[in-house]
């Protein structure tokens, strides 16, 4: 038997309506339904709904801006029991004649800074940008940050996008519907970073401090190759991603580190089944030494986590697997732009790299008469991105 609640709360605006929630065995259940004016529902979940997996794969597919770290094999681990911090905000559009869930925004998010404000999440070091659909953008952004906002909701006013492309879709589309709603916002903690997109240039592209680096790093790779046999690969396909995940645990034997990645294993063997990720790795005589995970998603590929063998850490393989990942990514006809997420450390190998590009992240007050609030929040940000 269904059982049925409603959400609590106060009487809401015209334009937000509480909306009945119905609980079904098995089914996550959203913390709060709203209904917009345009039709569409707007909720929050605590934990993400497995069966709208399908609606998440769909508006992934044609988001303003591609982000592999909101797909549904990130998603579905993101949220839930382990991570009891997150949540996942979502607007449906609930008109569609078909009859199926069509999602035109989704959102990972937290409350940070003891409740001072919420910030949009990815999985531990990914790219945070949320999934706006390509369809009336502007208008979705606009229900976003009003339903945000709404006292229904119960969150901070103020909502930060960390680490955003800064000339990225998302970017320039949140700003634009920020001034067009009279919202104050802030640009705070602007980095650089390079990016592969076309032919590298192995001449030119280094200071006279980073050739002799790289003149260092080319010493310590030969003399590894003096203690055996260097080889590298590249898993792609379910029964070599699964090959690649066992040998993970090669890499270290400190506490906790099984424990680290083996969450992750589910998703990498989802994602593989959808081509939307490559292990490259090197090996020593047929032992892993180093290894990057890299999903891909709508042809930009993100290398997210680069990891080394404790007693290789000095033997600059990192730089070395990254050279080669270069070239094998240049190759890759389903790969077009190779980033490097922040959580993976900056490479010396990213010199080589033609593209250079800002990030920043953005920080909006969803309410009027915040805007100290918003100055010291998006200071917290300055110094997180110095």
């Amino acid at each position: 038997m269904s059982v049925i609640r409603k959400d609590l709360g106060p009487t809401p605006p015209a334009r937000l309506k509480s909306k009945l929630s119905v609980v079904r065995p098995g089914k996550a259940v959203p913390d709060l339904r709203l209904e917009l004016r345009s039709g569409g529902e707007f909720s929050i979940f605590s934990e993400a709904p497995e069966d709208l997996e399908p609606a998440v794969d769909r508006l992934a597919d044609q988001a303003v801006e591609a982000n592999p770290f909101q797909t549904a094999p990130f998603l579905m681990k993101t949220t839930g029991k382990d991570n009891a911090h997150a949540r996942l905000a979502l607007i449906a559009d609930t008109t569609t004649s078909d009859g199926a869930e069509q999602l035109s925004a989704l959102m990972s998010f937290s409350v940070m800074g003891k409740g001072s404000h919420l910030a949009a999440t990815a999985e531990v070091g990914g790219y945070s940008a949320p999934l706006i659909s390509r369809h009336r953008p502007m208008a979705t952004l606009d229900q976003l940050f009003e339903a945000l906002a709404g006292s229904l909701t119960n969150l901070p006013g103020i909502v930060a996008f960390p680490g955003l492309l800064a000339d990225g879709t998302f970017m320039r589309s949140a700003r634009a519907v920020a001034a067009a709603r009279g919202l104050a916002f802030r640009v705070a903690g602007a980095w650089r970073a390079r990016t592969l997109s076309g032919r590298i240039d192995p001449t030119g592209a280094l200071s006279r401090e980073e050739r002799k680096a790289w003149q260092t790093h080319l010493g310590k790779w030969e003399d590894l190759q003096k203690k055996g046999r260097i080889s590298y690969q590249v898993a792609r396909n379910p029964s070599e991603i699964s090959a690649a995940l066992e040998d993970l645990s090669l890499l270290s034997d400190a506490p906790g580190y099984a424990d680290r990645f083996s969450a992750f294993f589910p998703a990498a063997r989802q994602l593989c089944k959808r081509d939307q990720i490559r292990i490259h790795a090197l090996y020593l005589d047929g032992q892993m030494i180093a290894a990057a995970l890299q999903p891909v998603h709508r042809g930009d590929a993100w290398v997210w986590q680069v990891l080394v063998r404790p007693d290789m850490a000095d033997q600059a393989v990192d730089e070395q697997l990254m050279m080669r990942l270069t070239h094998w990514n240049l190759r890759d006809t389903n790969i077009a732009t190779t980033r490097v997420a922040p959580a993976a450390g900056s490479f010396l190998a990213e010199r080589f790299w033609p593209v250079d590009e800002g990030y920043a992240s953005l920080l909006i007050a969803l309410r009027p008469g915040i805007e100290h609030t918003l100055d010291r929040v998006a200071a917290t940000y300055e110094i997180a991105g110095a």
